[in-house]
């Protein structure tokens, strides 16, 4: 339509209807656009971008004071000293007691060191290729109780926190130091037996106990332990007991794994970084230095999705009002590129160290955390295994807790992939590489504090 004609054509009554309704869509969709779908011109929170959640240590401290300081007060603060070690009331023989110094501290973490994919060789997000760190708090195990020198931690361990063994019969003790500013954590244990006050747990209606100061000296059976809540710069020493129940039966693998991790204001501790694991081994079954005496490797793999984006709890696509489609969409693409799909904390083939010689007997210890959608199904190529002594398979099923062991004779040299085989999973990164070396090369080291988890001198 000519210039001419199109104002001849507005003039008309019709015309005139046409193009104020035009106008009214546009203003109706600037409106819209204005107060984000909302229809009111009252601001909405936008949330941080992945790269906003990376800055710097001190992200954590604000992040879990904002979150905990309403409900949640310390159990132990510096000032009142160390205030554990007792198992029941009584001081666990020192002869059958194995402990560790372990401290919360942050640490900035790189889920893809190299900046790449390295075993798959496809391309990855620019958005992940250029935001693949963050700052998280992590376990760390020192020599002593001074909390000056570190204990080397095993690269294939990954973002793990250190790895604590016993033998059934035995003790574990360990001191906690909080180094990690702004909130309260702990160390929770699964498999072992505890009393309250090692339990680790901040949970029940502890908050109004708290506010009414009746920690100690009441009539009534507490509902924390001492050890619920370890205040920044506070230490409590955990004692957890290995029992005939926290070991293997006979017709089980000779050792198991359990997890541990913070237990003080939900699911959001393990996010930071703050679990690892146990190994409980049959005596009858043991070495000297507790390892099983029938395998000659250990390895491990927690498959967990880290969430980077920066929400945290925030879920307002709703509240107050009516389902707001538009929002929540926003909300979920910023979460899902927040998303890192990781074996022990690493992401496109990133995890080092998963490496055996031919012939080798090598035991997986197997854990999933994590939320409804930490579903994965482990899968090694090239090489089969045993779980928990009752089938042999390839594909072993983890939910959120899942604790397994899986046995594999490591009989077919050469590289093979190792992944979640739920196919978004493993688009996100969910993969790493397993080396089994032939005879008569180098290959992996056999030295045990290389081919074992835990093992330092200091630990007796």
């Amino acid at each position: 339509m000519r210039s001419g004609s199109l104002v001849r054509f507005v003039r008309t009554p019709l015309g005139m209807t046409c193009a104020i309704a035009l106008i009214l869509l546009v203003v109706v969709d600037v409106f819209w656009l204005l107060t984000d779908g909302t229809w009111s011109f009252r601001k909405a929170r936008k949330p941080p971008t992945a790269a906003a959640t990376s800055s710097d240590p001190d992200r954590i401290a604000r992040q879990w004071h904002d979150k905990v300081a309403n409900y949640i007060k310390p159990t132990v603060t510096a000032e009142m000293g160390d205030l554990g070690g007792k198992y029941f009331g009584q001081t666990p023989d020192p002869a059958k007691t194995r402990h560790y110094y372990i401290a919360a501290e942050p640490e900035q973490w790189d889920f893809m060191p190299s900046g790449s994919d390295v075993v798959c060789g496809m391309p990855v997000a620019l958005s992940l290729a250029a935001n693949h760190r963050a700052w998280k708090a992590r376990y760390f195990q020192y020599t002593d109780g001074t909390f000056t020198k570190r204990v080397p931690q095993n690269a294939r361990l990954g973002i793990l926190g250190p790895v604590l063994r016993g033998t059934v019969g035995e003790y574990i003790e360990v001191t906690f130091l909080n180094r990690t500013r702004g909130g309260a954590f702990s160390m929770h244990p699964h498999g072992v037996k505890y009393d309250k006050d090692s339990e680790g747990s901040y949970h029940g209606n502890a908050a109004n106990y708290l506010q009414s100061g009746k920690i100690s000296g009441q009539s009534e059976p507490p509902l924390l332990g001492r050890g619920a809540a370890v205040g920044y710069g506070a230490r409590f020493t955990y004692v957890w007991y290995c029992d005939e129940s926290s070991g293997p039966l006979p017709s089980e693998p000779s050792s198991k794994g359990w997890l541990y991790h913070s237990h003080v204001s939900s699911g959001g501790e393990i996010n930071l970084g703050l679990e690892g694991f146990i190994i409980v081994t049959d005596p009858k079954r043991a070495r000297p230095d507790g390892t099983p005496n029938d395998v000659d490797r250990e390895m491990a793999a927690l498959f967990l999705i880290f969430d980077e984006s920066g929400l945290g709890d925030q879920d307002d696509s709703g509240a107050g009002g009516p389902f707001d489609s538009k929002r929540w969409a926003y909300l979920q693409s910023i979460k899902e590129a927040g998303e890192r799909y990781t074996i022990n904390g690493y992401i496109y083939g990133n995890l080092p160290g998963l490496d055996m010689n031919e012939g080798e007997r090598v035991r997986w210890y197997l854990f999933g955390l994590g939320s409804e959608e930490d579903q994965h199904t482990a899968h090694w190529h090239g090489l089969r295994v045993i779980e928990d002594g009752r089938r042999r398979t390839d594909v072993v099923e983890l939910l959120p807790a899942s604790m397994k062991v899986a046995d594999m004779v490591a009989d077919n040299p050469g590289g093979w992939l190792f992944h979640c085989h739920v196919e978004e999973h493993m688009a996100g990164g969910m993969f790493a590489r397993v080396t089994v070396y032939p005879r008569g090369q180098p290959g992996a080291s056999r030295e045990p504090e290389k081919a074992f988890f835990g093992l330092h001198s200091t630990n007796r």
